[in-house]
């Protein structure tokens, strides 16, 4: 009886161990992590299973106190700033979702310098922009014109063969 109840503290303490290496050693949710919590139910389910219903909650008990501890102990080793992101990602930190503004493209004329299907690229002077059509196919080479820009993407039109020669 002694040696269930030793297995089954055993099992718990095992459990905590590979749970608090996946947080202060080995970055991520890892096998250790899983196998970390596993292990505690394992010691409940023994305890259950060899000693009867009022040890398992006695076992049980020790591991949601366990978990309490283990939380304060996250919490006081500020482990936790190491897995959540505290600081703020902002424009004037440097980043951008959208890369730079191609609002000064609308109305400019440039070539397609891959055939757009719809999608694909084109230059406007001496930029190279990625570009989509409105659902039509445009053929390498062909002279096109940008319609509008949403964010980040610029949707272009070929230009009539009569118009280019404006």
């Amino acid at each position: 009886m002694v040696a269930a109840w030793l297995y089954a503290a055993g099992l718990l303490l095992l459990g905590f161990v590979l749970i608090l290496l996946e947080i202060f050693v080995i970055p991520g949710f890892n096998i250790f992590g899983v196998l970390g919590f596993v292990t505690v139910v394992a010691g409940v389910g023994y305890a259950y299973l060899r000693l009867g219903f009022w040890p398992a909650a006695a076992i049980a008990g020790v591991a949601m106190g366990g978990t309490l501890v283990l939380l304060v102990v996250l919490f006081r080793a500020k482990a936790w700033h190491r897995l959540v992101l505290a600081s703020a990602t902002s424009r004037e930190r440097g980043y951008t979702a959208g890369g730079s503004s191609h609002e000064h493209l609308v109305g400019q004329r440039g070539e397609a310098l891959t055939q757009l299907r719809p999608a694909g690229r084109a230059r406007f002077g001496d930029k190279t922009v990625d570009v989509v059509t409105e659902g039509t196919f445009v053929e390498r080479g062909t002279m096109v014109e940008v319609l509008r820009v949403a964010g980040s993407r610029v949707v272009v039109q070929p230009v009539s063969p009569a118009a280019s020669s404006d």
